[in-house]
């Protein structure tokens, strides 16, 4: 494709130009230096561990024909160019480069109607029910989110919630050549601070809460600013749905012109807009869910909701779990689908490592969840409390690489609402697991909350397979889809369901070898 045609959306200058701009010729696109080749443009990209800028000259060594950078000076000292090669200045380069992937694939997201959804925690569960909704209704739906990434004919797994913007438009590419008519994505407060969704108009966007959490080193500098990037999603959208039970629901929909709808789950009447600070709603376009129920069979945990009179039964446990049901409800009927027939799904689905089930032994409830902030943690137990078990256990740890304050919070909700605490390591990164786990043990010893420290995850959860009784509810939290363990940049095989279903295994092998010996003593 010609360097001119790429650059035609992009405000840019031309620092260096061997030859006619209108005959060079781009074959590849790459932000990765090691990936550059012959006539490609090599996108400097500023990251919070390295500098694309830093790597010129690999590029350039590679064969890259044209550098887009965003600065000609790094440490103080002048860039250097490669001779031959072409550089064009940009204000931004993840803008340019969102900007530029989108006209490089063909415009995709313009055959596509795009949902988006957005929301400190629900985001995968409600991605994935809009699929599945859509799909059960016979509308091919692309997926990318945090589990993984539904192309239409093809599944890849997702290294993060919302990718780079070249990879955002090469999936869309994928997914309008195999048909597919919708997509459905979870938008990060990340990827769209670094603009990796520029360009891209969302035919739905959806708010489903907003708590504290992406605060630190590498995210976000305050709540302020995680909650400012969250509402820009509102600002490229034709309809905004949002949750009216969320105190910040009026903050992300304030001064925005998109069509406003809402769904509530309060058990009463209604109170309208104007108690919310929110204007632009009208009644009719809100869902609001009543007569809730929790229910316990064999121990899997249900719920019951009724909207409009229809009655709707969820495999997945608790009232969050009632908001990203209306969510996606809500989106389906914006879409021109009767939410009704599309909500016949929600009694068979399940969310891989959201409030997911795993066989335990019989009368145990044991869920594993991805809940790795204060918030998302408080929200399940006290979800699980409702359905009165007899007790909760809990095997959680935190993440490396993130504030503090978060595995304190974490440590304080768990000895609140847990009747065992077992402490263990999650993805400490280029963290020492144990100091990690002693600023939880600061949080729990805060409260009367009993625990234990466990630092192998897997010897963590084989001590709680034991411990559950039937009538308890096992927590495995932190974790959730994940199927490894990041340990100083390298990722261990690890996956939750698997050291679960090991743990029963032994727990019941050591059962069975206990009654032997205890029959064996009878007899003699």
């Amino acid at each position: 494709m010609k360097l001119w045609v790429l650059l035609e959306k992009v405000q840019h200058a031309v620092i260096k130009m061997p030859e006619a701009e209108e005959e060079m010729e781009i074959r590849a696109i790459t932000c990765d230096s090691r990936k550059a080749e012959e006539n490609s443009l090599f996108v400097c990209i500023q990251g919070n561990q390295a500098d694309g800028h830093d790597y010129i000259e690999e590029a350039g060594r590679r064969g890259a024909s044209c550098i887009l950078v965003e600065k000609l000076v790094s440490g103080g000292r002048m860039l250097k160019f490669p001779e031959y090669a072409a550089v064009i200045l940009v204000k931004d380069t993840r803008e340019a480069l969102a900007r530029i992937s989108s006209i490089w694939f063909g415009n995709p997201a313009s055959h596509l109607k795009v949902i988006g959804v957005t929301g400190t925690k629900g985001k995968s569960t409600v991605a994935v029910m809009i699929r599945e909704m859509l799909e059960s209704l016979g509308e091919k739906c692309g997926l990318i989110g945090t589990i993984e990434n539904h192309l239409g004919n093809e599944v890849v797994t997702s290294p993060n919630t919302t990718p780079d913007a070249f990879t955002i438009q090469s999936y869309f590419a994928k997914m309008v050549e195999a048909g597919c008519h919708y997509v459905v994505m979870e938008v990060s407060s990340q990827g769209i601070k670094q603009h990796r969704i520029d360009g891209i108009w969302f035919e739905i966007a959806v708010f489903t809460n907003f708590g504290e959490d992406h605060i630190g080193p590498g995210e976000h500098a305050s709540l302020g600013e995680y909650r400012y990037y969250k509402s820009l999603l509102f600002e490229q959208c034709s309809i905004g749905i949002g949750n009216l039970d969320d105190a910040q629901c009026g903050y992300m929909f304030q001064r925005k012109t998109c069509r406003k709808y809402g769904f509530c789950c309060q058990e009463k009447e209604w109170c309208g807009c104007e108690k919310k600070e929110l204007d632009g709603w009208k009644k009719r376009h809100v869902m609001m869910a009543d007569r809730l129920q929790f229910l316990k069979e064999n121990g899997e945990l249900k719920t019951i909701f009724y909207v409009d009179e229809k009655r709707y039964e969820l495999t997945l446990p608790g009232r969050f779990n009632v908001y990203n049901a209306l969510a996606a409800l809500q989106s389906v009927r914006c879409l021109g689908f009767d939410p009704e027939k599309a909500g016949k799904i929600l009694a068979k689905l399940r969310v891989r490592g959201r409030m997911e089930r795993v066989a335990a032994g019989e009368g145990i409830s044991c869920y594993i969840d991805y809940a790795h902030n204060a918030m998302s943690l408080q929200e399940v137990l006290s979800t699980l409390r409702l359905y009165r078990p007899e007790r909760i256990l809990l095997v959680f740890g935190c993440g490396g690489d993130r504030a503090g304050s978060r595995r304190t919070k974490m440590g304080r909700v768990a000895g609140k609402f847990v009747d065992l605490t077992i402490i263990t390591s999650d993805n400490p990164r280029w963290e020492d697991p144990e100091r990690i786990i002693g600023e939880i043990v600061d949080g729990i010893r805060e409260t009367n909350g009993r625990y234990r420290v466990i630092q192998e995850r897997a010897e963590a959860i084989r001590l709680a397979a034991e411990l559950t009784q039937p009538g308890d509810v096992l927590l495995i939290a932190g974790k959730g889809h994940e199927n490894y363990q990041e340990i100083r940049g390298v990722r261990y095989p690890m996956d939750d369901r698997q050291l679960v279903r090991e743990a029963v295994r032994a727990a019941t092998q050591k059962e069975q070898k206990k009654e032997q010996a205890e029959c064996t003593q009878t007899l003699l």
